[in-house]
């Protein structure tokens, strides 16, 4: 993480009655909300499978883990699969060292998971 955090910004694409959601930026304490609330809103549109890429978030911490925490169990209450993809070594081991892992689907692409 630098000193001065990309703020985060989520980009949005529906793929059929999938939505991917392609993520940019650092999540951390002060920015974990910012992500959150455009993510939770897509719930509302009653996707199959939330599709969470993180390909270009350098950075998250308990914060962050926490808010996908939270999104994983709102999607879980409404039928919707969640899934993440492109995550870097680093976001790979936080989940890893967390057991989060064992709790999310973690693929590697997109088209891994929307076939």
């Amino acid at each position: 993480m630098t000193d001065h955090p990309t703020p985060p910004k989520v980009d949005v694409e529906w793929v059929g009655e999938n939505v991917v959601a392609r993520i940019t930026g650092d999540i951390n304490a002060t920015q974990a909300d910012i992500t959150q609330q455009p993510l939770l809103e897509l719930l509302a549109g009653k996707p199959g499978k939330l599709v969470l890429n993180f390909e270009n978030v350098a950075y998250m911490d308990s914060a962050g883990l926490a808010s996908f925490v939270k999104l994983l169990s709102r999607a879980r209450k409404n039928d919707i699969e969640l899934h993440m993809v492109a995550l870097s070594p680093m976001l790979k081991g936080l989940f890893e060292i967390t057991r989060l892992d064992t709790v999310f689907d973690i693929s590697d692409t997109e088209e891994a998971v929307l076939g």
